[in-house]
C-alpha cells in the first residue's frame, strides 16, 4: 500500500520504479545464500516498488499515436468498438462502455484506433424487453457496433474539494463519452463471431435484464420494486436519489449495492444446501471432507452470481475475499482469518492497484478488520470465560454477536463514511439490526428463489415478488420513521485526512489497552494529539483574514455560483448553479454541497436566488434540504417547475424565511459589508425571468463586486440611465453568461469594471462567452476570468486592495 499511495502521491518516475523492481527481483535470490536477514528488508523493497510501478502504469500509461484520446471534442465522427460491459439501465437511457476500434471523419478517412469509451444510447430504457422477453436490436455483451457521434473528453469541475471524475474514469482507462439513439445504431455482429463463452455471458446478461425489467413491470416501477431488483439483479442505478439518502441516513446504504455481505449471504445459503446434500454420503460425512466439498462447490453459484450481478469492481473484490476465505477453510487455515484477509488485499491490489483508492474497498477492508479485532477482544474479555452466560450457544448469545459485529463494522466506518459521504447515521445499529435479517436473510433468498423460478414458473415468481415487495415497503416505512426521530442522523463536514488517522490511532490504543498492553496505547494516543494538534493549526491558517472579504465563484458547468464570506463570519451563497430540468445532475448534492463542506460550513446565514432559471435555481433545492439556512433572498417571480415548487415547500418545511428587498428594504448591511440591491426602476418585465433577476453590489470601503444575475440589454439600459444609481464596481460578474445579448457598452461604461468573471460551462451549446462580447471586454482593457478555463475563482479584499486568484494557479 505504501508504493502504491507513493505512487499516487509523487507520479513521472515510472523507469525509476522499473529498474528498482528488476534490481530487488535480481538481489532476492543471492541473498537466500550470502545473509537470509536481508531477505525480508529485500521483499519489501520489491513490493513497494512494484506498488509504485502498477499505479504509475495506470496513471500515467503510455498511450500509442491512435488512441481515441486523441479524437476528443471533435464533430461527428463514424465510430466502430466492441461492448466490453454489461449494461446500465438508466431511466431515460443506458450505458455501455465501449473497445474502440476504427473512426471514419467526414473526409472518408478510415483509421484504427484503440482505447475505450462511455456510451449513452437513448429510446430505449425505458421501453424494455419485448413480450419474449427479449429484443435482438439491442446491443448486448461483446457485440460490434456502428454509430456515429462525437467523443466528448472527460472533464472534472475544478472546485477545491472537488470529486476526481476525470482521475476516477482514467484508472478504469476510459477516456470519453459518446452519445447516440437506439435507432441510429448498426449492430454488426456476425453469428460466427459469437463463441461458446460470449454466448454464456449474453444469456446471463439477458436474465439478468429481463428479470430485472419482470420485477419492475410486476411492480409498477414503484420504489420496493426498483430496490428489489437492485439488491438481486446489482442494477442499483435505477435507485432514485431519494431512496439512496433515506437508507444512508438510516446507516444501511450498503444494503443497496452487490457487496461482500450479498455474497457471503448467498455464499452460506449454497454452502448449506451442498453440505446437506453430500452429508447423505456416510463416507464423506464421517471423514469430514462433506463441508470441504461444500466449500469448493460452494465458488462455482458464486462465481455465477458474480457475473450475474454484473461483476462490478467492488463484487469482484467481494469474490475474491470470500474465496480466499473459503479457500482457507478447505485448507483448515480458517482460525488466522488475518492471514487470509491479508493475501485477498494483496491479490486484489496486484490485479487493480486502483482498488487502494476505492471507496468500497476501503470500507469492505476496515469494517472486516474491526470486526475481526473487536471480536478478539470480546473472546478475551467476555465471550469465552468460563461459566460465563453469553457463552451459552442460544439465542441470546447469537443476537448479542450480531449486535457486537454491527458496533465494529459501524465504528470502524464511520471516520471514513463522514469523509466520502459527509453522513453520520446514530441508528445505523439498530438499523442494522433491523434490516440486515429482514432484508439480507429474507428479501435476498426469496428473490434469488424468484430469479430461478421466473423463466419456468412466473406465477410463483410473482407471488415471490411481491412478498417481497411488501416486506421492502415496511421497510421503507420504518426506515422514514427512524430517520424522523430527532438526532437520528446529521451532515458532516469533510474530514481531512489527518483528522481521520488521529481518530483510528485513538481508537486502536483504546484496543492495545484493553488487550493489556502499556506502552502501546501511550505512544499511539500521542500521536493522536499530535495529528489533532497540527490539523487544528491548518485549518486555523487556512482560515480567511478576519480582515477581509473573501468570494468565491464556484464552478458550476453552465450555470452560476458563489459563496460570500463576511467579516463577522456569515456565509452567504448566492445562486446553486444547475442543469436542466429533465437531467438528473444535481449541481447543489455534487458540486456546490462538497465545495462547502470542504470549507467546513454546515450552516449558511442567507442563500440568494437571482432569478428562478434553472442553471440558478436547481441546485439550491439540496442546499435548503442539507444546511442550515436562516433566510432565502429572492424576487417576487415564480416558475412552474418541479424545481421551484420543491424550492418553496423545502422552505415551508425548514421554517426557512423568504425575503424580497425590493419590496422589503434594498439594503443588507453584514457588519463593513453592504448589500444593495437595485430595481427596474418601471413595470416588471412580463415573464421575462432573466431581465428581472435581483441586480446587487457588495460595497466593502473602496471594494465593489457588481452581481448582475443573467439581465439583458433592456435591463442594462434602465440600470444605465438612471445617474443616481452608483453601478461602479472593481470586479464585474458578466452578465447571462456572456451572452451578446448582455454587457452593453454603456452598461460597461456605467460600472467601468476592473475585471469581470465569467461563468460559464466548456463548449457550452449556447456559445457563450460570445466572441463578440469578450472583444468588447478586451477594448476596454478589463481583464478576463473564466470558470470553464480558469476553474473556481477567489476574490479577497482588505476594503482597499484586492487580489483574484483561481484553482489552476492564474
Amino acid at each position: 500500500m505504501a508504493g502504491i499511495l507513493s505512487g499516487n502521491t509523487f507520479p513521472d518516475h515510472k523507469v525509476i520504479a522499473f529498474w528498482a523492481v528488476c534490481s530487488f527481483s535480481v538481489i532476492i535470490f543471492p541473498a537466500f545464500y550470502f545473509n537470509k536477514k536481508l531477505v525480508f528488508l529485500f521483499i519489501l523493497g520489491l513490493i513497494f516498488w512494484s506498488g509504485y510501478l502498477l499505479i504509475q502504469i495506470k496513471l500515467i500509461p503510455d498511450l500509442p499515436s491512435n488512441h481515441i484520446c486523441n479524437y476528443l471534442d471533435s464533430k461527428k465522427i463514424l465510430i466502430t468498438g466492441k461492448v466490453v460491459s454489461f449494461a446500465k439501465h438508466y431511466e431515460k437511457k443506458y450505458t455501455v462502455t465501449l473497445l474502440c476500434r476504427t473512426i471514419e471523419t467526414k473526409n472518408n478517412i478510415k483509421q484504427k484506433v484503440t482505447g475505450k469509451i462511455n456510451l449513452n444510447i437513448y429510446g430505449y430504457a425505458e421501453k424494455g424487453p419485448d413480450k419474449k422477453g427479449q429484443n435482438e436490436k439491442i446491443p448486448g455483451y461483446g457485440d460490434i457496433l456502428l454509430f456515429k457521434s462525437s467523443i466528448k473528453s472527460i472533464r472534472n469541475f475544478m472546485n477545491p474539494g472537488a470529486f476526481d471524475y476525470e482521475k476516477f474514469l482514467k484508472l478504469k482507462a476510459i477516456y470519453g463519452t459518446a452519445y447516440t439513439y437506439q435507432e441510429k445504431i448498426k449492430i454488426l455482429t456476425r453469428p460466427d463471431q459469437v463463441g461458446f463463452f460470449l454466448r454464456l455471458i449474453r444469456k446471463i446478461e439477458r436474465l439478468r435484464t429481463n428479470y430485472y425489467y419482470f420485477i419492475l413491470n410486476h411492480t409498477n416501477r414503484s420504489n420496493p420494486g426498483k430496490i428489489l431488483a437492485s439488491l438481486v439483479t446489482g442494477k442499483k442505478e435505477i435507485l432514485c436519489t431519494d431512496v439512496r439518502d433515506l437508507f444512508s441516513k438510516a446507516g444501511i446504504s450498503h444494503l443497496l449495492a452487490i457487496s461482500g455481505l450479498h455474497l457471503s449471504i448467498v455464499g452460506t445459503l449454497f454452502f448449506y444446501c451442498f453440505y446437506q446434500c453430500l452429508s447423505v454420503m456416510p463416507a464423506l460425512l464421517i471423514s469430514g471432507r462433506s463441508k470441504k466439498l461444500a466449500g469448493i462447490l460452494t465458488l462455482v453459484p458464486l462465481m455465477g452470481y458474480a457475473i450475474f450481478s454484473g461483476f462490478s469492481p467492488s463484487t469482484q473484490r467481494a469474490f475474491l475475499m470470500i474465496s480466499v476465505l473459503l479457500i482457507s477453510f478447505v485448507c483448515e487455515k480458517e482460525k488466522d482469518i488475518i492471514s487470509s484477509l491479508s493475501v485477498a488485499g494483496i491479490l486484489i491490489l496486484l490485479m487493480d492497484s486502483s482498488a487502494l483508492f476505492s471507496i468500497s474497498f476501503q470500507l469492505s477492508f476496515i469494517a472486516v478488520t474491526f470486526i475481526i479485532c473487536g471480536v478478539s477482544l470480546l473472546k478475551k474479555n467476555i465471550l469465552f470465560k468460563k461459566k460465563s452466560f453469553v457463552l451459552k450457544q442460544n439465542l441470546f448469545a447469537k443476537m448479542g454477536l450480531m449486535v457486537c459485529v454491527s458496533f465494529f463494522a459501524g465504528l470502524g466506518t464511520l471516520p471514513l463514511t463522514a469523509h466520502y459521504f459527509n453522513m453520520a447515521s446514530s441508528i445505523s445499529l439498530l438499523s442494522n439490526l433491523i434490516f440486515i435479517p429482514v432484508i439480507g436473510f429474507i428479501v435476498l433468498p426469496l428473490g434469488l428463489t424468484s430469479l430461478v423460478c421466473f423463466p419456468y414458473l412466473p406465477s410463483f415468481a410473482v407471488f415471490i415478488i411481491h412478498v417481497c415487495s411488501t416486506l421492502v415497503s415496511f421497510s421503507i416505512t420504518a426506515c422514514e420513521w427512524l430517520v424522523r426521530i430527532p438526532f437520528s442522523w446529521s451532515r458532516t463536514i469533510t474530514f481531512q485526512w489527518s483528522e481521520i488517522a488521529a481518530i483510528y490511532l485513538g481508537i486502536i490504543s483504546v484496543f492495545f489497552l484493553l488487550k493489556g498492553h502499556r506502552k502501546s496505547p501511550v505512544v499511539l494516543l500521542v500521536l493522536s494529539v499530535v495529528l489533532v494538534m497540527a490539523n487544528a493549526s491548518n485549518v486555523s491558517l487556512k482560515k480567511p483574514v478576519p480582515e477581509n472579504l473573501t468570494i468565491t465563484i464556484i464552478d458550476v458547468g453552465q450555470g452560476n455560483s458563489a459563496l460570500i464570506q463576511t467579516l463577522n463570519g456569515k456565509n452567504i451563497l448566492v445562486d446553486g448553479g444547475g442543469f436542466s430540468d429533465i437531467s438528473s445532475f444535481d449541481t447543489g448534492r455534487f458540486i456546490v454541497a462538497p465545495f462547502l463542506w470542504q470549507k467546513r460550513i454546515r450552516s449558511l446565514y442567507s442563500v440568494i436566488l437571482t432569478h428562478p432559471d434553472s442553471d440558478h435555481l436547481n441546485g439550491l433545492v439540496f442546499i435548503l434540504q442539507n444546511f442550515q439556512v436562516d433566510t432565502l433572498i429572492k424576487n417576487s417571480d415564480k416558475r412552474n417547475s418541479k424545481k421551484y415548487t420543491d424550492l418553496i415547500n423545502t422552505c415551508k418545511e425548514r421554517n426557512i424565511r423568504i425575503f424580497n428587498p425590493l419590496t422589503q428594504g434594498k439594503y443588507l448591511d453584514f457588519g463593513t459589508a453592504r448589500f444593495i440591491f437595485y430595481g427596474s426602476f418601471q413595470e416588471r418585465f412580463s415573464d421575462d425571468f432573466n431581465n428581472n433577476s435581483l441586480v446587487f453590489k457588495i460595497a466593502y470601503n473602496n471594494f465593489s463586486m457588481l452581481f448582475p444575475g443573467d439581465i439583458l440589454l433592456q435591463r442594462e439600459k434602465r440600470l444605465s440611465m438612471h445617474n443616481e444609481l452608483d453601478l461602479h464596481s472593481d470586479i464585474l460578474l458578466s452578465p447571462h453568461h456572456g451572452s451578446s445579448t448582455s454587457s452593453s457598452k454603456i452598461f460597461l461604461d456605467k460600472v467601468h469594471p476592473k475585471s469581470v468573471i465569467i461563468s460559464c460551462g466548456r463548449n457550452n451549446k449556447y456559445g457563450f462567452p460570445h466572441s463578440m462580447v469578450l472583444k468588447r471586454y478586451e477594448k476596454q482593457g478589463i481583464g478576463i476570468f473564466r470558470t470553464d478555463e480558469d476553474g473556481a475563482i477567489f476574490i479577497s479584499s482588505n476594503g482597499k486592495d484586492h487580489n483574484i486568484k483561481t484553482y489552476k494557479g492564474r
